[in-house]
């Protein structure tokens, strides 16, 4: 088959998670099974943790509707909704008690986010499993290497009743999900109704329920079942497909060679499949990625990787989102089929650079292999592959402690006294002792963050147990510990930030309007930002307008934020966590650039009050008017080994700069720049003003157009007006 039937079958995919109205007789609604979990938990109190979720995982995959339909190659789950899976009350529960076993610390939690010093929260949405083990072994041979665990762990005599109960919700959950393909199956026999692709799909089942995986549809419906089960019923976010290229092409070459598929076919198995996460539409955007080195040094790049980018531009996709690992060894022409798909509006695709990852891996004691092998998950961060278990467990707010310098401790929306006593400001006579004052304040909002994380991420494995992906882990069946929790080899918990570039820009702005030119004292600044600068609107704008901002190849400037990334590096790196492992900083921001901005009052920089502030370690969105070359040599005096958990650029460029051979060359000899100056990951946004102005005004005229976020993309005419003034406004700083 190839698409002819595509275009009839979209109106299913699209509501296949989105509006599902699967056949009631196949099991029971959400709201019931919900309320169902909720007495079954309270029939086994008492039991352990694990095996309370795993009997409610059971209860779920016997219950909850299913679909097999002709207009689809991947079965439905009626429990596909993200934000309200059927575990979510149970996990709650368990973490609202955990709260209350240490309420200090939950109330010094609220403090912090109430402020806005940093936002902190228990992650469970950053694993990544075993894919190479999940492939080679199938549903059936996980479930057989748990119980040869368990028997292992019986003869040493360290099967102890919290090893046994691990081992328990492990074998329940995987037989769970056999029992479950069963279902599927014989729902698919019972409705093939002559369907050549149902009849397939129940083959296709059966195979999966007796091994593992022999084909590319196999496989590609093995990860898809994966993902479901592990992220829809046990409620860890899968947050990577993994190395989709290197792992898929062993199977798409046999299936060629073999003629058991051809590559027509192939391409629209996996359309499909991208449209599985098309259809869910997570906020986020679901990531898998391509390429990466070999042992002998060259390229993982080959022609599966350009098929899949093909079919990925055929169908216009936001997400999921595309990871493609390069090292000099990509290929050139694979680059430039990336970089136009980019320039052309399909901008969900990040570039991860090897030797930065290298570089910053290295700093946290990783090998050269580990390195090498690593998985790329969630937006750009990177974990050595079946080896590392990172939860992302806070931002910290770099303005905040600018608030706090100038008032004292006391944060000025809400008046809590939360930071430090640093003193009236006339004993801040030189610049240095106000950066001595932001960095005490800035020590004492990362020391809580790390307080109340060690509190909470030591009962993770109570919290919410891992049960699909802990029996992919080999470490954690060795260990019989929980691979979430400390049961990996390295448990690593990263620490994020928002508002590097706005904390820079402040803090240059106060040592010279304050200190080197005088014009402003500390006071009157405090005062002009509690008025959210009304009355000063000509300072304001040339402030603003003040080219001496990171992101502009300025020495001072980048000298400032290279001080102030070391500094948040040697407060977080490797120190210890309460999982056995260690902390590790990271430049990331997610959407807590405009979350955190939400909670932070007008700044020294003219950003207003509760305006976003910048994101990642890029520049100020308008403040980078030197062009991107300057940006890259700013961003180069930050060392990737200062942010081993992930180090993102985002660059805006105007669309007459990228046309024709030129432009790919261009942008090609801007990312070979970048990754030769060790940066790590880069994205871009590909617009002017004037589309991005119309978009706002007749948004029924541009439903396609994307926009590159953070880490993930989003469509431009579901961003809220404030949201889009902001890239409109970003648009207009940049030039032919």
């Amino acid at each position: 088959m190839t698409y002819r039937t595509f275009e009839q079958d979209l109106p299913y995919l699209l509501g296949k998670f989105r509006n599902p109205s699967f056949d009631p007789a196949t099991g029971l609604d959400n709201e019931t099974i919900r309320r169902d979990i909720g007495l079954l938990a309270r029939e086994l109190a008492g039991e352990p943790r694990p095996v309370v979720k795993a009997r409610a995982f059971e209860y779920v995959t016997r219950n909850v509707r299913i679909d097999v339909n002709p207009h689809d190659w991947f079965v439905g789950f009626g429990c596909w909704d993200r934000d309200d899976r059927p575990l979510t009350a149970l996990i709650y529960g368990w973490s609202e008690e955990a709260d209350r076993a240490s309420p200090e610390l939950t109330e010094l939690r609220k403090l912090c986010e109430r402020t806005g010093a940093t936002a902190i929260w228990k992650d469970f949405d950053h694993s990544v499993p075993d894919w190479e083990a999940v492939y080679e072994l199938g549903f059936p041979g996980l479930l057989d290497r748990v119980r040869r665990y368990r028997r292992r762990h019986a003869e040493r005599g360290t099967l102890t009743p919290e090893a046994a109960a691990r081992f328990d919700g492990m074998e329940i959950a995987c037989r769970a999900v056999l029992e479950m393909l069963g279902r599927f199956r014989k729902y698919a026999l019972e409705h093939a109704d002559g369907s050549e692709r149902v009849a397939a799909v129940a083959e296709c089942l059966g195979a999966l329920i007796s091994g593992a995986p022999r084909n590319t549809f196999e496989v590609l419906s093995l990860i898809y079942l994966f993902f479901m089960f592990g992220e829809h019923i046990d409620r860890y976010q899968v947050r990577s497909l993994g190395n989709l290229d290197r792992m898929l092409l062993p199977y798409f070459r046999r299936d060629l060679a073999e003629k058991r598929f051809t590559e027509a076919q192939i391409r629209e198995f996996i359309g499909y499949f991208l449209m599985q996460w098309a259809s869910i539409d997570n906020y986020w955007g679901h990531p898998f990625y391509l390429g990466g080195t070999k042992a002998d040094g060259s390229t993982e790049i080959s022609e599966l990787s350009h098929l899949i980018l093909e079919e990925y531009d055929r169908l216009g996709l936001h997400t999921p989102k595309i990871q493609i690992k390069t090292a000099p060894n990509t290929p050139p022409e694979f680059l430039d089929r990336a970089f136009d798909m980019i320039r052309r509006g399909h901008n969900s695709i990040v570039f991860v650079c090897e030797p930065g990852i290298a570089r910053a891996m290295a700093a946290c004691g990783f090998s050269a292999e580990e390195a090498r092998t690593c998985d790329i998950r969630g937006c750009y961060e990177f974990v050595p592959r079946a080896l590392g278990n990172t939860t992302g467990v806070g931002h910290l707010n770099m303005l905040k402690p600018i608030e706090l310098v100038l008032n004292d401790g006391i944060d000025p929306l809400t008046g809590i006294a939360f930071g430090e006593k640093t003193g009236p400001l006339d004993r801040l006579r030189t610049f240095d002792d106000f950066l001595a004052a932001y960095f005490r304040q800035l020590d004492r909002i990362i020391e809580f963050n790390i307080r109340c994380v060690d509190d909470f991420e030591r009962t993770l494995h109570e919290i919410n147990p891992a049960l699909l992906f802990s029996a992919t882990i080999r470490h954690s069946l060795e260990t019989a510990r929980d691979a979430f929790s400390d049961g990996s080899v390295y448990n690593i918990s990263s620490i994020l930030e928002a508002g590097f570039a706005s904390a820079v820009d402040a803090l240059t702005v106060i040592r010279s309007y304050v200190y080197e030119r005088r014009e402003l004292t500390p006071a009157e600044l405090r005062d002009i930002l509690k008025a959210d600068w009304n009355g000063h609107e000509k300072l304001r704008l040339r402030i603003l307008r003040d080219g001496n901002k990171y992101g502009n190849g300025i020495e001072a400037a980048d000298r400032l934020a290279a001080e102030l990334a070391r500094h948040v590096s040697e407060r977080i790196n490797r120190r210890p966590n309460a999982r056995g492992g260690f902390y590790q900083a990271s430049g990331h921001s997610a959407r807590q650039f405009i979350c955190l901005g939400e909670k932070t009052g007008a700044t020294p920089d003219g950003r207003r009050s509760g305006d976003e502030m910048s994101k990642n370690l890029s520049p100020v969105q308008g403040a980078d008017t030197n062009g991107v070359t300057a940006l890259v040599k700013s961003l180069s005096r930050i060392d990737p080994a200062w942010y081993p958990g992930d180090y993102p650029l985002d660059v805006m460029m105007h669309p007459a700069t990228v046309r024709g051979e030129d432009g790919l060359a261009a942008m090609r000899a801007l990312l070979l720049t970048y990754m030769r100056l060790n940066g790590v990951a880069i994205h871009f946004n590909i617009f002017d003003a004037e589309t991005l102005a119309a978009a706002q005004e007749h948004p029924e005229n541009y439903r396609g157009l994307q926009v590159r976020v953070c880490g993930w993309n989003v469509l431009f005419t579901d961003l809220c007006r404030k949201e889009q003034d902001a890239y409109i406004e970003r648009a207009r700083c940049i030039s032919e």
